[in-house]
């Protein structure tokens, strides 16, 4: 979601609220959740669709009936507009999941788990305890990263773990799973979707570290997967058997019909990668970056980091251009301030820039890169940090192939970032998820996401008839 750097309000009340620390948590907790949610609403972040909206909802207030708290807590529920892997609870009783999760769930049970689990928190009141702790900076820096998409604060926040982890950690989890399984028993669901989930998300960490060629990490929550974990299994089935007797319930509604559909991944007018290359609808431009190199779209910033290589990354931004006016070379040296050692103007595209090797600074990064372009009224600005020099030359190399892919958006273009949806098709008879990938165009990895996204990792295939989520 590249865009013109400037503040997003939701960002500054939670690194103002790092800042002030727990007196100013104080106000009241419905208070403070109430407020982050306006901010959140008007960044756009809530996903606009009336129908799912109102499942989520109906299938949250299930749950929140037979939370311990529901006399005193009213518990609102809402879908994020955010590709990523998450699920987050605001003080005063604010659920939140994204749409990049409700993908990877297969019914509503599992659904009814990840809302569970947050209630969890709430009635718990993780926040309040953690802010008598005085470890309140954690959750909100999490909470600040969706929406500043700062890789330092939210590098791995595309994945729901590691928003547990990093606010709460293992006991607080494991008292906000004993919980979310007692009111999913109390609402009439299966308690043990609790584990279903757990599993997605282990799964997933585990294709993103193949993707990414690194070890798995597992945010820390256990030890091995949820399967094997004996004491995730026994707070779950205490927090179920707490329930009593729980009478089953019909579905509130056909959970793969609902999301059937549902937009996958960044939307093209804000913002998208496809493979190596990100193109950006309003903005009018494409940028392809090296092949094979994980490129992420934050909120202003574009980070892309080449596999297998620790201390390297290549960022892109922009600012708007002032009145000053000036070149490319003297906005790096003047409006950047930064020092330039070897410089060439360059044109990319018809469009006036400026490459440069930027002079060494103490405790900076050994070798350091930097360009501007400058398009409509506004400066492109790419920059590259390496600290591994037997990686100079690829480096080099790819961030001068990335500055001159930099080019103005092509009718082509539009119709090959053209957003890609979650799709509910019938497998075929002999129909694997090798063969679905290829038909459905869904890349290298194609296989391993749709045995992702229908729970068949790592090695599953379709049966003939088996209703199959796609991406097209």
């Amino acid at each position: 979601m590249l865009q013109v750097l400037r503040g997003f309000g939701f960002a500054s009340l939670a690194l103002l609220l790092l800042a002030a620390g727990p007196s100013v948590l104080a106000f009241g907790e419905v208070r403070l959740g109430e407020r982050m949610h306006k901010e959140l609403l008007e960044a756009g972040m809530i996903y606009d669709d009336e129908a799912l909206s109102a499942y989520v909802e109906e299938v949250g207030q299930r749950l929140a009936a037979v939370s311990q708290d529901h006399r005193r807590m009213e518990y609102h529920f809402f879908v994020l507009d955010d590709a990523a892997v998450n699920a987050l609870a605001f003080p005063g009783g604010y659920i939140y999941i994204s749409r990049g999760l409700l993908a990877y769930l297969e019914n509503e049970s599992q659904l009814a788990a990840v809302l569970g689990h947050e209630v969890g928190h709430v009635s718990a009141r993780h926040v309040a305890r953690q802010r008598r702790a005085g470890r309140t900076s954690s959750i909100l820096s999490v909470m600040a990263g969706i929406l500043t998409g700062s890789g330092a604060i939210y590098q791995m926040g595309q994945a729901y773990g590691q928003m547990l982890i990093s606010g709460y950690g293992r006991e607080m989890e494991l008292e906000a799973d004993a919980l979310g399984a007692e009111y999913l028993a109390r609402a009439g669901y299966d308690p043990n979707a609790m584990l279903q989930v757990l599993q997605v998300l282990k799964d997933q960490e585990l294709f993103a570290a193949q993707i990414e060629q690194r070890r798995p990490t597992y945010h820390g929550l256990y030890a091995t997967h949820p399967r094997n974990d004996q004491r995730l299994h026994e707070v779950i089935r205490l927090g179920a058997a707490n329930a009593g007797t729980g009478e089953y319930v019909e579905p509130v509604g056909d959970y793969l019909a609902m999301i059937d559909g549902l937009p996958w991944g960044d939307a093209a007018a804000d913002g998208v990668v496809r493979g190596s290359r990100y193109y950006h609808g309003r903005l009018g431009i494409v940028i392809d970056f090296p092949e094979g190199w994980n490129v992420r779209d934050g909120a202003t910033t574009l980070t892309a980091v080449p596999p297998g290589v620790s201390g390297a990354a290549m960022t892109v931004s922009l600012e708007a251009l002032g009145q000053e006016g000036g070149s490319p070379e003297q906005f790096i040296t003047g409006h950047l301030g930064l020092e330039v050692a070897a410089g060439e103007a360059i044109e990319v595209d018809g469009m006036p820039a400026y490459l440069a090797v930027l002079a060494r600074q103490d405790n900076a990064a050994r070798l350091q890169l930097a360009a501007v372009a400058f398009k409509e009224g506004r400066a492109y600005i790419f920059r590259g940090n390496n600290e591994d020099s037997s990686f100079d030359g690829p480096f080099i190399e790819g961030f001068s192939e990335t500055v001159g892919s930099f080019r103005n958006m092509q009718a082509g273009d539009r119709s090959a970032a053209t957003e890609t949806r979650v799709a509910l098709v019938q497998a075929r008879p002999g129909d694997t998820f090798e063969s679905m990938a290829r038909r459905y165009r869904m890349g290298r990895d194609g296989a391993d996401r749709l045995r992702l996204l229908n729970g068949r990792y790592p090695r599953g295939e379709p049966r003939a008839g088996d209703y199959v989520k796609v991406l097209r």
